[in-house]
């Protein structure tokens, strides 16, 4: 890895861990902005269901407050997690930074002597002002240059008769671009890779080599997350990770309604069919009895039977919205997890 790469990584983390911190605060305010109409809905719907299967009041008011505390977990999950991703302190213990470290020891490129960087700035500066690839787009920076410069003295110094060179980066400075599409390197770009290295240039894009590296490599990369690099511009990776984190919220709030409403109604399931067994009891032993009363215990065991039937409905029902739930969820998850890495890498490419 070039030098000026790892550079512009601690330059850039503290920023990247800044933009996570604001993922999980859009997160938490946007859990806090819907609360109120969330918990009113479903308060009306616990009422509906409540007088549909004839809830004892005791369950209903479990229900109840259980609906008042519906968002609860879910943002101490959310609170959990950010500081277990060392969100809330900055110079707190980085996983991320230790497997960087772990697989770049030793594959650092060493940096420009004074003499080299006077050089190469004077070089990059000649090369913004008159249009040079790479690098001047991002004019007045030379980041990019001096990770070509660096890059081209890696190669020339092993010899190799190949460069790969994978970047995000495909603004015209890096790729020759017709009608609006990025076709190849630059010329230029080729033509002193030769000259200078005696390397030919294969410039590649992030979900290319991705792709590549899926089906080259065995690397486990999976066919959404090329598809997410292909479909989103750099710069809204955090806009996109952000509406990710906050879709995976609202699945993971309905999850924990469903998840509510089916215990109650398993719960009530179980006694309604305890007191229907007992009352069909109660009119086996009431030979004795008179007709009213047999009436009435008929009456009370075809109507808790009804009860019966319809909390059986509703419970298959959620059943059914909770695997459909648990499989948004994952998938979700993983879409979020997949966004955010790529969001990283190509935040700390930055020049």
């Amino acid at each position: 890895m070039p030098h000026q790469v790892g550079l512009e990584f601690h330059r850039n983390r503290l920023e990247v861990i800044s933009d996570n911190r604001a993922a999980y605060r859009v997160a938490m305010d946007s859990i806090a902005s819907h609360e109120s109409d969330v918990v009113k809905e479903l308060t009306d719907k616990i009422r509906q269901l409540s007088n549909r299967i004839a809830l004892p009041e005791s369950e209903r008011s479990r229900l109840l407050g259980a609906a008042s505390e519906i968002f609860l977990p879910l943002t101490q999950a959310l609170d959990e997690m950010r500081t277990r991703h060392g969100l809330d302190d900055p110079l707190a213990d980085d996983e991320i930074l230790d497997q960087l470290q772990t697989i770049l020891s030793g594959r650092v490129g060493a940096p420009f002597d004074a003499e080299e960087e006077s050089a190469a700035l004077a070089e990059a500066e000649r090369r913004n002002k008159e249009k040079i690839p790479p690098g001047y787009k991002d004019a007045p920076k030379f980041g990019d240059y001096f990770v070509w410069r660096q890059t081209l003295n890696e190669v020339a110094a092993r010899g190799a008769k190949r460069l790969i060179f994978v970047t995000g980066d495909v603004k015209e400075d890096w790729y020759l671009r017709v009608q609006g599409k990025s076709l190849c390197a630059r010329p230029e770009l080729a033509e002193e890779a030769f000259r200078v290295a005696g390397a030919r240039l294969v410039l590649m894009r992030t979900e290319t080599f991705l792709r590549h590296a899926s089906a080259f490599l065995d690397a486990d990369v999976s066919a959404d997350t090329i598809r997410q690099v292909e479909e989103l511009p750099e710069s809204d990776f955090v806009n996109a990770v952000i509406k990710a984190s906050g879709d995976l919220s609202n699945l993971r709030a309905q999850l924990a309604v469903v998840e509510r409403e089916l215990a109650v109604i398993e719960g009530r399931v179980v006694d309604s069919h305890d007191e229907y067994m007992e009352l069909r009891a109660a009119i086996a032993a009431s030979s004795g009895s008179s007709e009213v009363e047999r009436e009435q215990l008929m009456e009370a065991a075809n109507h808790l039977q009804r009860s019966i039937r319809t909390a059986r409905d509703l419970q298959a029902s959620l059943i059914d919205h909770r695997s459909r739930l648990t499989a948004q969820v994952a998938e979700s998850e993983s879409r979020l997890t997949q966004m955010s890495r790529l969001n990283f890498r190509h935040k700390l490419g930055e020049g």
